[in-house]
């Protein structure tokens, strides 16, 4: 019996120490190198004839490759733009993704500098600032003097520094393109005074914008925005126009609603709508869909087939991956249906 058990044990160590068997299957350009080049030839190529450009948001916050679905080069082959929405967190790895297929497949990257965001962190800082004041003052008494370190940042001083250092990210990484996002409001409604202030804040941010272009002329300017809210030189300098609503559209009539709303602001050619997929962690199950359940990016790749835009986006295109059953099944729909393959 001792024997018996001792040939057990053995037998087992055995099968729970398991040997690496190497199977290699090989890619397409290690089956046929020959094939794959042609095939990347041919691809460069398309970049350049007539179709209709799909970009897509993808969202690089993780700084190692956990799996496929956290690197670029994983993503179809003719997505013209990928939108890096982490343009501070781009590591060398992830650079020299963007390199082969920037070379190889003519791919291009770009990232956003959105005025809304800087708002945003503006008026986080402020609030932060005036907690920090109140406890200053309960220490040091109502008459003390506030330190200069507490007081709130002038609006446009913050802007400017902070679109600076946004910029500075595309020479720092290598980008092929830039983004620049402003939603803005309607001026109708406004009173003399808030009117000059909001035209002095949009003149802030899209002037520096502007400036910027004028000193990079071989770089070609997107926008993401409300068209009718921005201004006409900006709309005029655009390669193509995404509408920021776009992506809180609950079904496909509102593409074209927002198109009308736009009238003459800005041309057909470089209209494109965004459509956001569905989120994999399962913390937003409504993301991705319209209210009646059909998917937005659906919707959206319809609409773009049946219009003469020139574009069309799809927001957190990285959770695609791991949600379909097969690796970026909505991405493809869309590619397939707004420019489908020769018959």
């Amino acid at each position: 019996m001792i024997a018996a058990f001792g040939c057990a044990f053995t037998a087992c160590d055995d099968w729970t120490e398991p040997e690496s068997i190497d199977y290699n299957f090989g890619t397409i350009e290690q089956v046929d190198p020959v094939a794959y080049q042609k095939y990347l030839a041919n691809l460069r190529e398309y970049r350049s004839l007539p179709h209709k450009k799909v970009y897509t948001w993808f969202n690089n916050a993780e700084t190692a490759f956990g799996s496929q679905g956290h690197r670029i080069s994983a993503l179809p082959d003719s997505v013209d733009v990928i939108v890096l929405a982490n343009p501070d967190k781009v590591t060398n790895q992830m650079i020299e993704e963007m390199y082969s297929a920037r070379v190889e497949k003519g791919q291009q990257f770009s990232y956003c500098v959105s005025y809304d965001d800087i708002k945003a962190d503006y008026t986080a800082l402020c609030e932060e600032l005036a907690a920090k004041r109140i406890a200053y003052i309960n220490e040091n008494g109502e008459d003390a003097e506030i330190p200069a370190e507490l007081q709130d940042p002038d609006l446009l001083d913050y802007t400017a520094q902070a679109t600076a250092k946004k910029l500075s990210y595309f020479n720092g990484v290598g980008f092929d393109c830039l983004m620049a996002g402003f939603t803005g409001k309607s001026t109708n409604h406004m009173t003399a005074a808030e009117l000059k202030e909001y035209q002095k804040q949009t003149a802030s941010f899209l002037g520096i914008i502007t400036d910027w272009l004028s000193r990079n002329k071989n770089v070609a300017l997107d926008l993401f925005c409300v068209p009718q809210y921005t201004t006409p030189e900006v709309l005029e300098q655009a390669r193509y126009v995404f509408f920021s609503q776009s992506v809180n559209a609950t079904n496909a009539d509102q593409y074209t609603f927002y198109l009308n709303m736009a009238g003459e602001s800005v041309e057909l050619s470089k209209v494109g709508m965004v459509a956001p997929l569905p989120d994999c962690t399962g913390t937003d199950a409504s993301l991705g869909y319209y209210p009646n359940g059909n998917l937005a990016v659906v919707g959206v790749a319809d609409w773009t087939a049946a219009n003469e835009v020139g574009a069309v986006g799809t927001y957190n295109t990285g959770d695609d991956y791991f949600i379909t059953n097969g690796t970026y099944r909505n991405v493809r729909y869309l590619i397939q249906t707004v420019n489908p393959s020769a018959k």
